[in-house]
């Protein structure tokens, strides 16, 4: 059961598509994905937990958001701390979380209007 709306005009929604990648809006992409309220970044090419870099941190707090939503595939990993330091320096949020809860937490954030930006692994990465 959703508890929070997904259709608000303009605003990116997410939702996962049975471990096959994700829908924002009616666009179902099937790799790794940044996203945020406006915007979808593809061309992000991190396939795998164990390929995201320092570098990938620094494009995610480029972004500036208030909260990085980090969805780490069908399993919950989590990061180095090292990788985390782009995002604790310019005093962003960020919370780390399977795929599907990512993309439910993203939408609630949206929805509340604050300045998230989620970057997704598909489930079976």
């Amino acid at each position: 059961m959703e508890l929070h709306r997904s259709d608000i005009p303009g605003i990116n929604s997410i939702r996962p598509n049975d471990g096959d990648g994700f829908w924002v809006k009616e666009q179902l992409y099937r790799q790794s994905i940044i996203v945020t309220a406006e915007t979808v970044i593809e061309n992000w090419v991190v396939n795998r937990f164990d390929d995201l870099s320092i570098e990938d941190f620094r494009r995610f707090a480029s972004f500036d958001p208030e909260i990085l939503i980090l969805g780490t595939g069908h399993a919950l990993r989590f990061p180095q701390s090292m990788l985390l330091e782009p995002l604790t320096d310019r005093k962003c949020g960020y919370e780390i979380l399977s795929s599907r809860s990512a993309c439910n937490t993203f939408n609630i954030l949206i929805a509340e209007g604050r300045q998230a930006v989620a970057a997704l692994l598909p489930c079976d990465a």
